[in-house]
């Protein structure tokens, strides 16, 4: 089920009002990912305005930029023997930039050097990092501080959370 994105602008006259009430346009099919781009803050960016929706680029990064953050919806599919499928993947990798944030030889660890919260809304995942792994069930938090990690969804479920990354030079 798509999050419900609530976007708030201001007018002309300083009034402030719903620019967007629905999905987002950011969504990204990975096979075994599903990612819902919800919102870019770059603070590099000359003007914050009503007309310009980051959520509706055509590829997305897998950090935030420099010195701002990303807020995502991310639903990890159960692995049915078909959702990691390596063509769809790669498919859909031109839309999705990890940078040199993956690991080759562990699928699916990567560090980020962003301070990451997230928040399980659905399921359940595994959370793994050198020293092993933890499952997790709605509503457990996550704070990740720039860590090898990676997310496993060993269920038959979906599991659905949102993440809020941000830029900090605490964790560069």
């Amino acid at each position: 089920m798509p999050a419900r994105r609530i976007v708030t602008a201001n007018d002309a006259d300083g009034k402030s009002y719903f620019q967007h009430d629905g999905p987002t346009p950011g969504v990204v099919d990975l096979g075994a990912f599903l990612n819902e781009e919800i919102w870019v803050d770059d603070p590099t960016s000359s003007k914050i305005s009503a007309e310009t929706d980051p959520a509706a680029a055509e590829a997305f990064d897998l950090e935030p930029p420099p010195g701002g953050s990303r807020v995502r919806v991310f639903t990890f599919r159960p692995n049915d023997g078909t959702a990691y499928d390596p063509e769809k993947l790669r498919a859909s990798a031109s839309r999705f930039n990890t940078g040199q944030a993956m690991e080759d030889k562990r699928p699916g660890m990567h560090t980020t050097p962003t301070i990451d919260y997230g928040i399980v809304l659905q399921g359940e995942i595994s959370l793994e990092l050198d020293s092993g792994s933890i499952n997790l069930v709605q509503g457990d938090i996550v704070v990740q501080r720039a860590t090898a990690h990676a997310w496993r969804n060993c269920s038959d479920q979906p599991c659905v959370m949102v993440f809020v990354l941000i830029s900090s030079a605490n964790y560069s």
